[in-house]
């Protein structure tokens, strides 16, 4: 019988709506936990600060669930992101084991003598974070409403032994069903076990990674597990970045429609400084370039967020998840929106432009019969 030795780490990753100033942070409030940065072969000096991406790391202490000890984990991300790991360990497990492990996340548990869904253990500790750290919240805005979930199952040894590349082609329809949550892998189509196993990424015959929608799979590569880590940490921030930004994008373009609707439909230009419309354009089009210029300068960020890795190993894996995630679409959505975006301030611009030149028109207009009453007025004097 195959046994597996390793941990499952659920991760939750959550948009605080707004940048997190570090220097705002009451450190002496939490647990922070000093973690040397890694050495590594591979790794060539990633700077992650430079996008917000380096975290402080706090330590959470542990909570049991189904009888089982979870350590729990918080890592504060700069650029708005607060990431809650529950992480368990599993020891000499069968494949079911494992896959009954991985299915916590999306069932009903015991915590402390009360039923809860797994979720939302991760979602009060959540709101209590962020309750702590609220005045270190600068540029706030509305955050999305959902968390971005994802499993990392994590396989150290393996019973009787193989080398992993072996052990990923001999019980490929299990590891499918690990990463699917799926209890009945033996039943799993041939056609789904290779989607699964598409992005199956291997450096040597003694470790690989599977990258899928919901969860990932790391056999072996302990010495530099921090880096991948932190390659699929990138990934999905990315991701609740870009979903967050797509969403606010939709919020203030409607909001945009009221004011251009109003002028478009009714008509009609007054004097500028005599005009409600005018006041109100005016402010959506400020507003509007103001969003632009902001989104345009994360989504740059998130564009070029490759190049922080600093690993070509890593790139792939990057790229193997920027392709499960979708992340090129979410991208060329948010461009599609930041165009739109500059297409209604445009129109905004060209009406407020409009306004102006019938208030100076007026004005000349007023000058000039001011000129002729003074004159007449002069004459008559005379």
């Amino acid at each position: 019988m195959q046994t597996l030795s390793g941990q499952v780490l659920f991760q939750f990753y959550y948009d605080v709506g707004g940048e997190i100033s570090i220097e705002k942070l009451n450190l002496s409030e939490l647990t922070v936990i000093r973690k040397a940065q890694p050495k590594s072969v591979r790794v060539l000096a990633p700077r992650f600060e430079e996008a917000g991406l380096k975290p402080i790391v706090i330590d959470l202490g542990l909570k049991k669930v189904e009888q089982i000890e979870f350590s729990v984990e918080a890592k504060i991300f700069p650029i708005g992101v607060i990431e809650i790991t529950l992480s368990a360990e599993f020891r000499n497990s069968s494949f079911e084991d494992v896959i009954r492990l991985v299915n916590l996340s999306e069932s009903f548990v015991t915590l402390e003598n009360r039923e809860v869904e797994f979720e939302k253990i991760p979602d009060e500790i959540f709101r209590d974070l962020k309750a702590k750290m609220d005045k270190a919240v600068v540029n706030p805005y509305t955050p999305h409403e959902y968390p971005e979930v994802y499993r990392v199952v994590i396989i150290s040894e393996i019973e009787p032994k193989y080398k992993f590349s072996e052990f990923l082609g001999k019980f490929r329809r299990q590891i499918a069903g690990i990463l699917r949550g799926e209890k009945s892998w033996e039943k799993l189509s041939e056609r789904e076990v290779e989607d699964v196993m598409r992005f199956l990424l291997s450096y040597s015959e003694d470790e690989a990674i599977v990258v899928d929608w919901y969860s990932a799979l790391i056999c072996g590569g302990e010495e530099y597990i921090h880096e991948i880590l932190q390659t699929i940490e990138i990934a999905k921030i990315q991701l609740l970045e870009l979903k967050t930004y797509d969403k606010l994008l939709d919020t203030r373009i409607e909001k945009a429609y009221t004011p251009l609707r109003a002028v478009f439909i009714h008509g009609g230009i007054g004097i500028a400084w005599l005009s409600k419309t005018y006041s109100e354009l005016s402010k959506t089009a400020s507003e509007l370039a103001e969003l632009r210029i902001e989104v345009v300068d994360h989504v740059h960020d998130l564009r070029n967020i490759l190049k922080f890795t600093g690993d070509w190993y890593l790139g792939k894996l990057y790229t193997a998840l920027s392709d499960r995630f979708r992340i090129m679409d979410w991208l060329s959505l948010v461009d599609k929106k930041l165009e739109q975006l500059q297409e209604l301030y445009s129109m905004a611009m060209e009406r407020i432009d409009v306004y102006r030149a019938t208030t100076l028109e007026f004005l000349v207009l007023l000058l000039i019969v001011s000129l002729v009453v003074l004159e007449v007025f002069m004459v008559l004097k005379l």
